[in-house]
């Protein structure tokens, strides 16, 4: 019998340091890569995410992934399968693959947000769809939906209102 060892490597970030190429830029969120799928053998991937007032993805569903979402600072309006709840700094959702989500900031504040996926993959689509509505004064959002479509997500409805 073999057995196959990931030699994984200690990581160490400040607050802006991030793994991928670039910063993001997710449908209107700046965000942060800080533990990509290549960090951990493909085990897991966490972004930080910025979420300005109104600012949230669209209803979706994930065929690959389950995520996790933690509130940093904030108050955000999470909806999992079709049941909405509101979640403070400290409180966490969690969205398993399968299931319909999104989240909202209705605050007038900007929040921050870890989200942990698993298996890691998602980060490639969050570095695509950023190049892919770069410099554009609205995101394109027929692209995007093919995007989404090539990463096993499948678009449900609009952001949250």
């Amino acid at each position: 019998m073999t057995t196959m060892e990931h030699a994984l490597k200690t990581l160490i970030l400040g607050p802006q340091d991030y793994r991928l190429d670039a910063a993001l830029n997710v449908l209107g969120q700046p965000g942060l890569i800080k533990l990509a799928g290549a960090d951990t053998a493909n085990a897991v991937a966490v972004v930080h995410l910025t979420v300005p007032r109104l600012s949230g993805p669209p209803l979706h569903r994930h065929s690959r992934e389950d995520e996790w979402f933690y509130v940093l600072d904030g108050e955000m309006t999470f909806q999992v399968d079709g049941q909405r709840h509101v979640v403070g700094a400290g409180g966490s959702a969690f969205a398993p693959r399968g299931t319909a989500h999104a989240f909202q900031n209705f605050r007038e504040e900007t929040g921050h947000i870890l989200v942990m996926v698993t298996p890691a993959g998602l980060e490639r689509f969050f570095e695509d769809v950023t190049k892919l509505n770069k410099d554009l004064p609205q995101p394109d959002l027929a692209g995007t939906e093919k995007l989404m479509q090539s990463y096993g997500m499948e678009l449900l409805g609009p952001p949250l209102s």
